[in-house]
């Protein structure tokens, strides 16, 4: 009876080994970044105290693809102290053309190439429940055609759920793509344009749509472009340019952010600066950070 529970034990392990060996078969990725930085606050962020920090800098993203999941999380300092956060920032399921679960982000804004850091990064789709990170079924059409289901979630009612669909062509040195979507009465349309010219790479977007619920929704419409230019194999330069089109009487209705980045051995030398109330906080950033 014991040698039969014992070959029992072992057969059981032997199987949890093998579904962990197929499963997670491929290796972790690592990656982040850590220095110190100094903020300088000024314009709409004057009374700001200026700062100086080693801990905003502090990441560590793990991502894992089995083949079969995908997920990334995301290991970031808070700012305070040793405060910490953790966020799934992706998890989903892959069946061939198929995949489901949460991607962080919708895929009406596809088309929005080139601009990260200020403005809405591309018109998405959100209702008065929520945006549509969280839930999404995707399937390739074709290379480059993507189309979508995808949810809220209920903060106040029940998930909304909508249809997105992207195409982006990828030609020789220039991307075209335009995507958008519905979702209750919310709707997105973006389109964009990503080429290269030498050392420079330049993105063109625009993006108009509506969001909210009625009768509490907004009409969202912005434009922008984002260069990158690669002065030397050291310094790189970077300019992104947002215009609100759908601008409030009385307040600046775009920004800019630019950053210059020189890589010295390990270590990345950088300033940044935020102009303009579409910017968010206007502030101006030097540091120096590794990569890892």
């Amino acid at each position: 009876m014991k040698a039969i529970k014992l070959a029992s034990v072992f057969a059981v392990s032997a199987v949890a080994a093998a579904v962990s060996t197929s499963t997670f078969a491929l290796e972790p990725v690592f990656h982040g970044e850590a220095g110190v930085e100094y903020v300088s606050y000024y314009g709409n962020a004057k009374n700001n105290n200026d700062l100086a920090d080693g801990t905003d800098l502090g990441e560590i993203e793990l991502s894992v693809d089995t083949g079969v999941v995908y997920a990334e999380l995301e290991v970031k300092t808070t700012g305070v102290d040793e405060g910490t956060d953790f966020n799934f920032e992706k998890l989903y399921v892959k069946q061939g053309a198929v995949s489901f679960g949460r991607f962080d982000g919708s895929v009406s804004a596809n088309a929005f190439m080139g601009m990260d850091e200020i403005g809405e990064t591309g018109v998405d789709l959100k209702t008065a429940q929520g945006d549509t990170d969280n839930t999404g079924i995707r399937y390739k059409v074709a290379p480059g055609l993507t189309v979508a289901l995808e949810a809220t979630t209920n903060t106040s009612d029940d998930s909304d759920v909508g249809g997105a669909i992207s195409y982006i062509a990828d030609l020789d040195g220039i991307k075209l793509g335009i995507s958008g979507g519905a979702i209750g009465d919310a709707h997105s349309v973006n389109v964009g344009a990503q080429f290269n010219a030498g050392p420079a790479t330049i993105s063109v977007n625009y993006g108009t749509g509506e969001q909210g619920t009625d009768p509490a929704t907004k009409d969202v419409e912005e434009a922008g472009f984002g260069i990158e230019f690669a002065a030397t194999e050291a310094l790189t330069l970077t300019l992104q340019y947002a215009k609100n089109l759908e601008d409030v009487v009385g307040q600046d209705d775009d920004g800019t952010y630019f950053i210059a980045e020189y890589a010295a051995g390990d270590l990345t030398y950088y300033f940044e600066n935020y102009n303009g109330d579409y910017a968010g906080d206007e502030q101006n950033i030097v540091g120096v950070k590794a990569y890892f």
